[in-house]
């Protein structure tokens, strides 16, 4: 049964594109228990990650390209006879990112394999314990990881009590990591671009609501569901309707980007030909959102991807142009994880995406531009 699902998932796929949205078209309907459910989608991410070389096996093999023979080649695991294969194949990805990975073979790597399902949890409503001791009665495996919010676990969680409770929620622990990273710069915090608020729940969760937390997000709907997220997880989080006109000890730009770092969950960010107009989106924001920082107050950017385009030239374009200096992250416990780049660091936490950080601070000079001038103090 859950092959043939996967079957009818794949085939979508391979017309249209999009798995994740293929997966929430055809599963809910297929009438299949949680575990089942679990076998359907690493079967369809197994394929959906090994497509590029899993092509080229059937263009060198003579194979038919039908949905059966990417089933089989999953189910045989084909990418394990890849080692001679060129770069691209052999990491099954598009000659853009083999670029991007050439001299980072371990990423390569790391990027193909199946990631855990990570939890955040929400230290507003519950402790970790009383959350693995919930999980554990649904006979769901649990661990602590190395961030004291997260716990790995599978992805049948997701329909835990513990979701259903906003005990948790599902967050990779390299973001986290970056609510962490950004609640140690001051005691105002604004989440410039919050999306659904993952980042927002997060920063509530580890600050237990004593930091003065605003969010804003442009899309509408994204806006609604940001709202009523913090409302249900007890996040105390201040969600301005426009771009505020006040300045904050620290501002979040965690950017749209290519995805690459997430290319563990979503394979498809390793076919990516290019980052596009993304860098010019990410400066836009950057340079919007730099108005909101006090003089002395720190600028985060973020990004879920490695590329030197959305990386290290935004942030560098950016300071060419505006009275931000580099600012090095010195605390101990978080500096395991990050690995230093000219003008940031790669998150590499264990098991957690790959993401790009750079901490800008803010000149003292009070020479500012006129839109800067006459906001509000926090």
């Amino acid at each position: 049964m859950e092959e043939k699902v996967a079957a009818q998932v794949i085939a979508k796929y391979l017309r249209k594109g999009n798995m994740a949205r293929c997966l929430r078209d055809i599963l809910p309907a297929a009438h299949l228990s949680k575990s089942q459910r679990e076998v359907v989608a690493d079967i369809v991410h197994t394929v959906v990650r090994w497509k590029r070389l899993y092509d080229y096996i059937i263009e060198t093999q003579g194979l038919s390209g039908s949905v059966e023979t990417y089933v089989k080649l999953a189910r045989d695991g084909a990418q394990a006879d890849a080692a001679s294969y060129p770069f691209e194949y052999r990491f099954s990805c598009s000659s853009f990112v083999a670029d991007v990975l050439k001299n980072h073979e371990e990423w390569a790597e790391y990027l193909n394999e199946s990631p855990p399902t990570t939890l955040c949890v929400n230290l507003n409503k519950g402790t970790v314990d009383q959350v693995m001791s919930l999980l554990q009665k649904e006979s769901l495996s649990v661990e602590r990881s190395q961030l004291p919010t997260a716990l790995l676990t599978t992805s049948v969680s997701k329909y835990s009590t513990v979701i259903q409770d906003r005990l948790a929620h599902v967050q990779d622990e390299g973001s986290q990591l970056v609510s962490f990273l950004t609640a140690s710069l001051g005691g105002s915090i604004f989440d410039f671009c919050a999306g659904n608020g993952g980042k927002s729940l997060s920063l509530a969760s580890l600050t237990r609501n004593k930091k003065k937390l605003f969010a804003y997000e442009i899309d509408a709907i994204k806006q609604t569901t940001l709202r009523q997220r913090c409302k249900e997880y007890d996040a105390l989080v201040i969600i301005e309707d426009t771009v505020p006109n006040k300045r904050f000890d620290v501002v979040l730009v965690d950017a749209p980007c290519t995805g690459l770092g997430a290319a563990r969950r979503n394979p498809e960010a390793k076919y990516t030909d290019g980052a596009g107009i993304l860098p010019q989106t990410q400066l836009t924001l950057l340079t919007q959102a730099a108005r909101n920082v006090k003089p002395g107050g720190f600028l985060v950017y973020v990004v879920c991807t490695m590329t030197s385009e959305e990386t290290s030239d935004v942030v560098e374009t950016f300071l060419q142009k505006n009275k931000f200096s580099l600012h090095r992250i010195e605390d101990i416990s978080y500096k395991t994880y990050l690995l230093e780049e000219p003008q940031g660091y790669i998150i590499a936490i264990p098991r957690g995406d790959l993401f790009f950080i750079s901490v800008l601070k803010k000149s003292l000079d009070e020479s500012v531009n006129k839109s800067e001038e006459g906001g509000e103090k926090i």
